[in-house]
């Protein structure tokens, strides 16, 4: 099988074209990846938003796999990546027509997420509906070396003198377990849900890696949206990680309908990473 890893030099990109069921692997992206390179891993320069590169990287390949994602609250940045540039994705793939495999990575809050981030993503699911043979992949909070949630510790770790939200669920999945999940769904067909049943919230997450680097645990803010919002309207500016990024956090990703038991017997517990988490070094 020949592999198009769409997005494959970010972080569940790059561990998807290192991890993927396949022959032969490519990613596309604008930026080369060294340690993709030293891996063999063939990478085709330029932007999922020029059709032309999408058509002449997608023709040939048996499955494509989207994992681009932006993480800046920027709206333009958003529809193009998450709208347009999957528009070019399935533009191509119809084109050839030769039933080639669309693996789509989402996320398990597009149905209630109300920031721009779900909204884009939501319209994405929409088109790559449109692709017969394709699945999304919804996963809640992704971590890993390297990951998004890891970056936002490293930094809320070493910080002091802020309150966060005493509520959520993460539910998190290991980036490797996702990559599993891919390779053993078959020819699934629809989308499926990935998270963890190990319910954890930021806050919960921030204290534990706090106390491995022996600081005094973050106080929350009292368990009602209004307490949140308040305090987020006086304190977001100075806040040690955004305001959207909070937002995010602050969400329920738990799903009782995962599909991550199914596929993966023993997941990787996120109090297990952050038991060797080093200020974000893993």
């Amino acid at each position: 099988m020949k592999a198009l890893v769409i997005g494959g030099s970010g972080f569940i990109g790059r561990h998807v074209c290192m991890g993927i069921k396949a022959d032969e692997v490519w990613y596309l992206s604008r930026h080369k990846s060294p340690h993709l390179d030293r891996k063999g891993i063939q990478w085709i320069e330029g932007s999922l938003l020029d059709p032309d590169v999408v058509m002449n990287a997608v023709e040939g390949k048996d499955a494509i796999i989207n994992c681009a994602g932006v993480w800046e609250d920027d709206a333009k940045a958003q529809f193009d990546l998450n709208v347009n540039g999957v528009k070019n994705i399935v533009t191509a793939i119809k084109k050839f027509d030769k039933d080639q495999r669309f693996i789509h990575v989402s996320s398990i809050n597009i149905d209630y997420g109300t920031l721009e981030y779900y909204r884009t993503r939501r319209i994405a699911e929409g088109n790559v509906n449109l692709i017969k043979n394709s699945m999304v992949v919804r996963p809640s909070v992704v971590f890993g070396e390297g990951s998004k949630i890891a970056e936002d510790l490293s930094i809320l770790v070493k910080t002091d003198g802020y309150r966060f939200p005493a509520q959520g669920n993460l539910a998190p999945v290991n980036v490797n377990d996702l990559v599993t999940v891919i390779n053993n769904s078959g020819d699934f067909k629809g989308s499926m849900n990935v998270c963890s049943r190990e319910s954890i919230t930021m806050l919960e997450l921030i204290n534990a890696a706090r106390q491995k680097a022996r600081k005094g645990p973050v106080k929350g803010i009292r368990k009602s949206v209004k307490g949140m919002e308040k305090y987020m309207r006086k304190n977001g500016d100075s806040f040690p990680i955004p305001k959207y990024r909070v937002s995010m956090l602050n969400l329920n990703y738990f799903r009782e309908n995962t599909s991550l038991y199914r596929y993966v017997e023993s997941p990787v517990s996120i109090r297990t990473f952050i038991e060797g988490f080093e200020g974000g070094e893993k």
